[in-house]
């Protein structure tokens, strides 16, 4: 799953939401309970600067959205530099919209594994929270989702790095207990 994907996962569901025949639109309230937190508040979960000057990280594009109608959310990005390596970290505050984690519960399945010549994709627990990893040899690309108290997304997508330990090491760094209990 791609930065990208998130992103028009928000968007779409926007646009799919905003159209006045989309029978969908009169469930989107049955989907969510309360309002999105501030992108501001996701933006204090994203790595530590002090963890990442230590491991030679450089921090660039700090940004983050809220959307209020037709459905509620928000998110905080962050784009890591090391080398020849990038990491994106995303953190989505789903408001409990299954349709925004939908598309990733069949890799979160406990035991779900995918591998071909090329990487693979498999079921892992960070923190005591659901989440997959993959991984593509070809061109060292890691992505790593972890579903955080059935409410947030956090996402991290990297290209140049020589496994997933490097995305695992960075999502080490989000407190994923504190933001499973932020409301």
């Amino acid at each position: 799953m791609s930065r990208v994907f998130i992103v028009a996962l928000l968007a779409c569901s926007v646009a799919c939401g905003s159209k006045k025949d989309d029978p969908t639109k009169s469930n989107l309230a049955a989907f969510q309970s309360g309002e999105p937190v501030k992108f501001e508040t996701l933006q204090g979960f994203l790595p530590d600067d002090g963890y990442l000057t230590r491991e030679g990280w450089h921090k660039s594009d700090l940004t983050g959205m809220a959307l209020t109608v037709p459905i509620r959310g928000a998110q905080a990005s962050v784009t890591l530099r090391k080398d020849n390596a990038e990491v994106v970290v995303d953190i989505v505050d789903t408001v409990f919209n299954q349709s925004l984690y939908a598309p990733v519960a069949a890799f979160l399945a406990e035991g779900f594994e995918a591998k071909d010549a090329k990487g693979y994709k498999r079921s892992i627990t960070i923190q005591n929270q659901p989440a997959f990893e993959e991984w593509t040899s070809a061109d060292r690309t890691a992505g790593l989702t972890v579903l955080v108290g059935k409410r947030y997304l956090v996402h991290l997508q990297a290209t140049g790095l020589p496994s997933t330990d490097g995305v695992k090491a960075i999502a080490s760094q989000i407190n994923m207990a504190k933001l499973a209990d932020l409301k």
